[in-house]
């Protein structure tokens, strides 16, 4: 056999058993082995321990019921008892039943007081007699039979038995001057009282226990019954003894299924929660490249989310980082070119205004002789002399630093005059102004506000010449927003991206550099400029909704 044959053979038989000594198959095979026999364990302790205690403690909770439902009874009796007493003091039934007793034919009073009582406190039956026996009132008009009392003078609060039915029943004499004119009889049927405090559905089930019927749980009996004893039928949800029967099928075949399960269920855990290390590998890798992407964080809260987590805020600090820095580098570009135009134009604004001193001198001159050529070719150097001094100017203003001479101001208001202002000097020109609902108060330059202003609104006359110019004033949570839009054709992709760079302008014969002062007053105000999504051109700035600090207010 050749040797580099064997040698592969050799460790194709070494490599054969290696999964046997693997990590993961020990702690799968353990955990089944585990499971299983915790699964016996918990079988026979449900089979011998827990059903003996859940029939103890449904007996206790029998008994508990039990007390709780006499209890239950005798609250509702001494409450029908309590408002009986309060009826029996009710003056409109006192003088009614008077003017009835002394008064012949006054029968209506007292039946409408006894009426108006059933209906307002729900009363099933509710009866009047006077002190011979003879039924005076009885609401509502359909109930039971009830005897007139023997002994009227006296307060009684019991169980009677009415028409075949247990009735929580209590009455109260009528008094007046010390003379009992009446007895006032109110009554509850039992089982009624017993639907209304125990109902349907609920842990404990409790009815009148009627011959004949089957009993559901343990009977008990109520005290101070008038006649029979009455029975009680107390039966409380067996919802535990359910679950433990279901529970016990449950375990007989769980227990051989839960350790293959588990198997493939750790398995798959385990790879899902080592896949993230391997992104994490090449992510990392990426960042000695520049390329800082964030990762999807795994749920939970355990090592693996923990560190992809610690990655995310890594790689964020960095981009910030980094974005910093550009920002920082584009600050100092435009700084010096700030600086290089300021120069420039003071160089050039010298011979500038000589040579429009001439340029004057031959118009004059031209004018007097009457030479139309010499006049225009003058009056075209005039011009442009004077479009090469305008230049100049925005140069010098921009390589100055922006100082404010701030105030405490209603943008809506300012924005307002603003606008009028301009109108006047473009009466062609429809501006829509939209005030917020609110004032916007800002602590703003009005006069350097106004040639912010000024430039967008003449840059959205430019770009739509006789069309609507939309500016809106609006509350953006900490901030507050002034969007002035046109509807021109609006930036295109390339052109955005460098729309507020010094000297990059998309008009014919612009300067490039209004947009860039207009930036430089609003940074200075503390705010900020960015093009808004269209259709057409919009801007929007977004000032503070608090006052600037000092380093703001002097300068950017």
């Amino acid at each position: 056999m050749p040797e580099g044959v064997g040698a592969a053979a050799g460790r194709h038989r070494r490599a054969r058993p290696a999964w046997r000594h693997s990590l993961l198959t020990t702690l799968l095979a353990a955990t089944a082995a585990s499971v299983l026999v915790i699964s016996a364990l918990l079988y026979l302790a449900v089979d011998r321990v827990v059903s003996q205690q859940f029939q103890q403690l449904r007996a206790e909770r029998l008994a508990n019921a039990g007390g709780l439902a006499r209890e239950a009874v005798a609250r509702e009796l001494a409450a029908l008892a309590n408002l009986a007493e309060l009826l029996g003091q009710d003056a409109e039934l006192i003088n009614a039943t008077y003017y009835h007793l002394y008064l012949d034919g006054e029968i209506e009073h007292p039946v409408t007081a006894v009426k108006r009582m059933a209906a307002g406190f729900h009363l099933e039956a509710a009866r009047l007699w006077d002190t011979g026996g003879r039924l005076i009132a009885a609401a509502p008009s359909r109930t039971p039979p009830v005897a007139p009392p023997a002994d009227p003078e006296t307060v009684a609060a019991r169980l009677a038995w009415i028409d075949g039915a247990p009735w929580l029943t209590v009455r109260q004499p009528i008094v007046r001057s010390g003379n009992t004119l009446a007895v006032l009889w109110l009554g509850r049927p039992l089982g009624q009282v017993l639907a209304n405090l125990f109902p349907a559905g609920g842990e404990v089930a409790v009815r009148v226990d009627k011959p004949g019927q089957r009993l559901t749980g343990q009977r008990v009996a109520l005290e101070g019954v008038e006649g029979p004893p009455v029975w009680l039928d107390v039966a409380v949800d067996d919802s535990a003894g359910r679950a433990l029967a279901t529970a016990k099928a449950l375990l007989l075949w769980l227990m051989p299924a839960s350790g293959l399960l588990l198997l493939g269920v750790l398995g798959l855990i385990l790879r899902r929660q080592l896949r993230p290390l391997a992104d994490l590998t090449r992510a990392v890798a990426g960042v000695g490249r520049g390329e800082f992407k964030a990762l999807q964080e795994p749920a939970g809260g355990d090592e693996v989310a923990g560190l992809v987590r610690a990655y995310n805020t890594m790689t964020a600090e960095l981009a910030k980082l980094r974005e910093l820095e550009h920002r920082i580098q584009q600050q100092e570009r435009l700084s010096a070119i700030g600086r290089m135009a300021a120069r420039v134009a003071h160089d050039m604004n010298n011979p500038l205004s000589v040579v429009r001193g001439v340029a004057e001198l031959q118009v004059k001159q031209a004018e007097a002789t009457g030479d139309a050529a010499l006049r225009e070719d003058a009056a075209l150097v005039l011009h442009h002399i004077q479009r090469c001094q305008r230049t100049l100017e925005q140069l010098l203003a921009y390589g100055r630093p922006v100082r404010l001479a701030v105030a405490r101001h209603d943008l809506n208001a300012l924005c307002a005059e603003t606008i009028r202002r301009w109108q006047r000097q473009h009466p062609g020109q429809t501006v829509d102004f939209r005030p917020a609902g609110a004032p916007l108060h800002a602590d703003v330059d009005p006069y350097q506000w106004e040639r912010v202003m000024d430039n967008l609104l003449d840059n959205a006359r430019d770009a739509a010449p006789g069309a609507v110019v939309t500016v809106v004033l609006t509350a953006a949570g900490s901030s507050q927003e002034i969007r002035v839009k046109d509807t021109g054709p609006g930036f295109a992709p390339e052109i955005r991206a460098r729309l507020f760079e010094p000297f990059h302008t998309t008009k014919r014969g612009g300067s490039g550099l209004g947009l860039a002062s207009c930036l430089a007053i609003v940074q200075a105000h503390g705010g900020e400029m960015a093009l808004g999504e269209g259709p057409g051109g919009e801007v929007v700035i977004r000032l503070p909704a608090r006052p600037v600090d000092q380093a703001q207010r002097l300068g950017r």
